[in-house]
């Protein structure tokens, strides 16, 4: 079954951990503080689709009509130069509703097109019911999203309500937020099973890293143990098979962790997984 997410205070939350995670990760500093500039924007859209309730077959028009030009403001503000560029680019020759309605088929897009798309829409998807989800396109099947056939952008594990066990494993939607159980030490990009084709990466000092998969080189350092880790609570995902990756994150090792913040501020995970030759299920909001 899937769950969304999204409720009265979770944008209190992303802006709470995004505060948190620039004044210790100066390595992300400028992207969070996108990212937090641009929340902003998300937050009011949400709440606004919450009241409008646009009907299913009107979410891209209603998108590209209500939030669109917020979020280019902001990303024109806040946003890196290049991004600046190519969106003026882009929307001198596509129109916005375009964009968002290739984003909900699940087709394939130019990086600033899937950017514009994702910013905008993402927040109106997360605040409607079931039917709006359900018209997107994608594969229903266990590595999609059962609301809108989206792709999985994190893999996490839940708290536990018994402080020795890890809780059940799900993945979160890159396209409308919700999640659903996926089983463990199985592929979320290809979906397979073989633990020698499924190499995880961890920081030293970690229980992963302890195995022998260390993540070595990252900002800070971490030889002196789990305290001094700087993704504690994450790790690398990897297949063989289809040479792809997600990161996952463990809820029990951080409490105070918000999934999509966290996953957006792991750049060094990403940059050393691509290093090894893995490709992104899917890169999230900011390109990563």
């Amino acid at each position: 079954m899937a769950v969304t997410l999204a409720g009265s205070d979770i944008w209190a939350q992303r802006r709470r951990r995004v505060s948190e995670l620039r004044a210790r990760q100066g390595f992300a500093r400028q992207l969070l503080d996108f990212y937090g500039a641009l929340l902003g924007v998300q937050e009011t859209a949400f709440q606004e689709a919450a009241t409008a309730l646009p009907a299913a077959d009107d979410v891209a028009a209603y998108v590209a009509e209500v939030v669109v030009s917020r979020v280019v403001d902001v990303s024109l503000f806040a946003g890196p130069d290049r991004l600046r560029s190519e969106l003026i680019h882009r929307l001198e020759t596509e129109r916005p509703v375009g964009m968002i309605e290739r984003w909900i088929a699940g087709d394939e897009q130019p990086i600033v097109d899937r950017y514009l798309a994702r910013a905008a829409l993402g927040p109106v998807l997360e605040a409607l019911d079931t039917k709006a989800r359900a018209r997107c396109g994608g594969p229903r099947d266990a590595r999609h999203c059962p609301e809108c056939g989206g792709p999985p952008q994190l893999s996490y594990f839940e708290r536990s309500p018994d402080d020795l066990a890890t809780g059940p494993r799900r993945l979160l939607c890159a396209r409308c937020g919700a999640t659903w159980g996926y089983p463990r030490m199985t592929c979320a990009g290809c979906g397979e099973e073989e633990s020698a084709k499924l190499p995880v990466f961890s920081e030293h000092g970690t229980a992963s890293g302890e195995r022998g998969s260390v993540v070595r080189g990252l900002p800070g350092g971490a030889a002196g143990g789990p305290e001094h880790a700087v993704f504690p609570h994450m790790r690398i995902e990897a297949c063989e098979s289809c040479r792809r990756y997600i990161l996952s994150i463990d809820l029990a090792t951080e409490r105070a962790a918000v999934l999509l913040v966290d996953e957006m501020a792991a750049i060094p995970l990403d940059l050393y997984a691509r290093e090894r030759g893995f490709s992104k299920v899917i890169p999230n909001l900011m390109g990563f």
